[in-house]
């Protein structure tokens, strides 16, 4: 039971737990600091401070009526904060749980270490998952903000010549449905490490 465990190790699964469900989607990745026309909202995500999940399920749906030169650079500016803030917790996280698996796996508490180890698979696979699954749709989106450079927010870049599939706001809503994914990930570690922690015996 946790509160048997050394203070080291119930610091380790309240960091692994907490780090690993504000990724997820609590407290990180605040859209946007700058006023604009969506700007009622960005505040209101501010407000929530929504992470991983709150991006896709707040800021996308929020922007699909915006110009799309608006649209890519204001999630140029989520993305950059995402890549930011996401790596760190997920170290954070990922290290606490194996930490917590390690001193675990050789003990009576054995079946919770390999829990623990599960849930740091599942948190720190939100890395390769950004740089192998999301490569496309980012670097895409990338180009375009690179091609609204010169334009007024509110004007429209010509994306007649795109491919199907490759206009911005079809990229963002693939990208949205990506984030959620990934958003999933870092989920599924604080479920296993808070059941680990609070519901498994031995």
């Amino acid at each position: 039971m946790s509160a048997l465990l050394p203070p080291s190790l119930r610091l380790a699964q309240a960091v692994g737990i907490m780090t690993s469900a504000f990724l997820s989607g609590t407290l990180i990745a605040q859209i946007s600091s700058r006023p604009t026309v969506h700007e009622k909202s960005e505040q209101m995500l501010t407000r929530m401070a929504g992470g991983v999940l709150a991006v896709s399920y707040g800021f996308v749906p929020s922007m699909s009526q915006a110009p799309n030169t608006l649209l890519v650079r204001e999630w140029q500016t989520a993305y950059g904060r995402g890549v930011a803030a996401a790596p760190p917790l997920a170290l954070i996280s990922t290290f606490c749980y194996f930490y917590l698996s390690y001193n675990l796996s050789f003990t009576l508490n054995h079946h919770k270490g390999e829990m623990y180890a599960l849930a740091a698979i599942a948190t720190g696979s939100i890395v390769p998952f950004t740089l192998v699954c999301m490569k496309t749709v980012n670097g895409k989106l990338n180009s375009k903000v690179e091609k609204s450079k010169g334009l007024h927010r509110s004007e429209e870049m010509n994306e007649s010549k795109d491919k199907k599939g490759d206009s911005s706001q079809e990229l963002l809503n693939r990208w949205a449905v990506l984030n959620f994914t990934r958003g999933l990930l870092p989920f599924a570690g604080a479920c296993l490490g808070f059941y680990a922690s609070f519901f498994m015996t031995s």
